[in-house]
């Protein structure tokens, strides 16, 4: 298990291998329910396409099951055969012909944690997982033709790695994931996998909105849009737009209509990530999405310091503070995601916990919500500059600290 740290990088692959799914006849149709907005088949067909290690993927069915046709977002070369065996080990034995001498090997009923299918990727050895320490194995697993060839292979006869013993940290969600290995097998097992998915995709490290109210929210909209027609982007999109139509509202004058709005593109901002990790179809186009989010959210600032202003000579001039703030803000992030490849908000016990309360837009938007219907406009605005000042203080004081104690080096 020596050198599992969290999600596994794809390019750190030894060698390139094979992947099998086998489809087991006692599974009957379960591997094609559909969970997350994929069947358990097509998800599993993604999850080996998207490993650098696998240079291609063959499934092993029975001969009665049809096989529906892969999506495009299987980009590694399919075959699929047809075999006769009962269980996991008496099907791999049966086409062992057709397998590569070394492989990766899983059954099509399960959930499995992207991580550990990496993991698996990566070893140099005979070795199947179970779900936790001292349990039974279960058919996920990396072997070798030669392991096929010499005996019928049992569980017993491999060394298991305890999915409950590795690493659950994911730098990329701010925290502890939980890895999953789960055979769905009937209507509640399925529904527990929707939960198991959705747990997955949230990520740890978030202000108290974003952690206490919206994911109910998110969570709802993610099992109705799974699965449809409706993608990520158009989601990211969606948000967006929604978000200029906040600035105009502000504008305006129209605070309580406007910050209503911005409670729901609070919850929007949510969904399209997670929808994205959850039916993975992650593209390029969402790494950027929070360039467009600096800009809406910093128009927001823009329309209250303008609307403010008729009633208050400093408005103009605290919203103009207020972006400067947030772009230091972003500054600071960037600079420890360059300099050591992780998030600001975990990079100490303190920052963890500061995130739950720092300024950001869903901490403003709230405020706001509370200030704009007491009537208190100015006021609770006036109080979301100096909190982003406050914050952007902490976190690039923090950055600056860190950046002054590294050693310097010094020539003879």
């Amino acid at each position: 298990m020596a050198g599992f740290s969290g999600p596994v990088p794809n390019t750190a692959a030894v060698q390139s291998l094979q992947a099998v799914v086998v489809w087991e006849p006692g599974a009957a149709e379960n591997p094609l329910r559909t969970i997350g907005g994929l069947t358990l088949l097509e998800r599993i067909l993604r999850q080996l396409s998207d490993l650098d290690a696998i240079k291609s993927i063959v499934v092993l069915k029975p001969a009665a099951v049809s096989l529906p046709a892969a999506s495009g977002r299987v980009r590694k070369p399919l075959e699929c055969y047809n075999v006769s065996g009962a269980k996991f080990w008496e099907i791999l034995r049966e086409a062992r012909g057709k397998l590569a001498g070394d492989f990766i090997a899983v059954a099509a009923d399960f959930l499995i944690d992207q991580r550990l299918l990496a993991w698996l990727a990566m070893q140099t050895e005979d070795v199947m997982l179970s779900s936790r320490e001292g349990g039974s194995a279960e058919p996920a697993t990396r072997l070798t033709r030669k392991t096929l060839d010499a005996t019928v292979p049992q569980s017993a006869d491999l060394k298991r790695a305890a999915v409950s013993s590795l690493p659950s940290h994911w730098e990329a969600m701010h925290g502890a994931v939980p890895l999953h290995l789960y055979q769905v097998t009937d209507e509640a097992s399925a529904e527990a996998g929707w939960r198991i998915l959705l747990d997955h995709v949230q990520k740890r490290t978030l202000e108290l909105p974003a952690q206490y109210f919206d994911p109910t929210l998110e969570n709802l909209l993610i099992r109705r849009l799974a699965g449809t027609r409706v993608t990520a982007n158009q989601v990211t999109l969606a948000t967006g737009l929604l978000g200029f139509v906040v600035a105009a509202l502000y504008y305006a004058g129209w605070l309580r209509v406007g910050v209503l709005v911005a409670i729901f593109v609070e919850v929007l901002d949510g969904v399209d990530g997670k929808l994205a990790r959850i039916t993975r179809t992650t593209s390029r186009a969402g790494e950027y999405e929070h360039i467009l989010d600096f800009f809406y959210e910093n128009s927001w600032y823009l329309a209250l310091g303008l609307h403010l202003r008729h009633s208050s000579s400093h408005a103009l001039n605290a919203a103009l503070l207020m972006i400067l703030f947030d772009l230091a803000d972003n500054v600071a992030y960037s600079l420890m995601d360059v300099r050591l490849g992780l998030s600001l908000d975990n990079a100490s016990p303190f920052l963890a916990r500061f995130r739950l309360i720092a300024g950001r837009r869903n901490i403003y938007s709230w405020l706001f919500l509370v200030g704009f219907f007491l009537g208190f406009p100015h006021q609770v605005f006036f109080l979301a500059v100096v909190w982003a000042g406050i914050t952007a203080a902490i976190h690039g004081g923090w950055v600056l600290s860190r950046a002054l104690s590294r050693p310097v080096l010094t020539s003879d």
